[in-house]
C-alpha cells in the first residue's frame, strides 16, 4: 500500500505565518506536504501544473499584487477547482472581509489563530487525518 501524500497549498506574504502553517502540518497532518508562496504570481504556475493534485488551498487576503479576493476568483473561474476547498487566511477579523471572500466563492474565511493549537483546531476541518 502506497502512502499518498496529500498537498496543500498556502500563499502568504508573511514568512513567520508560512513557517507556523508548516510546522503545525508537519506535526499534526504528516500525510500533507506544503508548498508555500509569497505571492499568486510565484504560486500561479505550481498551481496550474498540479491543480490535479492539490487537495486545498489557504490564501492570504491581504497581499501586494494580487490580494486574496484576485487569487480566488481566478481559481474558481478555473473548471479544476470549482470544488476544491479554498480558504481565505487572513489577519484580519472582519465580518465583511468574511462576507466578501464567501460571496467571491471561498470554501471558508479563517481569521489566522493566535495559538498553536488553534491553528491545528481550525486545519481540522478541511484537512483530513
Amino acid at each position: 500500500m502506497t502512502n499518498h501524500l496529500r498537498t496543500c497549498v498556502l500563499i502568504d506574504d508573511d514568512e513567520d505565518d508560512q513557517l507556523i502553517f508548516q510546522t503545525v502540518l508537519n506535526m499534526h497532518f504528516p500525510n500533507y506536504q506544503l508548498s508555500a508562496f509569497s505571492s499568486f504570481e510565484k504560486a500561479k504556475p505550481f498551481i496550474l501544473s498540479k491543480s490535479k493534485n492539490i487537495d486545498a488551498l489557504f490564501i492570504d487576503l491581504n497581499m501586494p499584487k494580487s490580494n486574496g479576493i484576485d487569487c480566488l476568483n481566478f481559481l474558481r473561474s478555473q473548471a479544476e477547482f470549482q470544488d476544491k476547498p479554498i480558504i481565505i487566511y487572513s489577519t484580519s477579523n472582519n465580518p465583511d472581509d468574511a462576507k466578501m471572500c464567501i460571496k467571491n466563492g471561498a470554501t471558508a474565511f479563517m481569521t489566522k489563530p493566535s495559538r498553536v493549537n488553534d491553528l491545528v483546531e481550525e486545519l481540522n476541518k478541511y484537512l483530513e487525518k
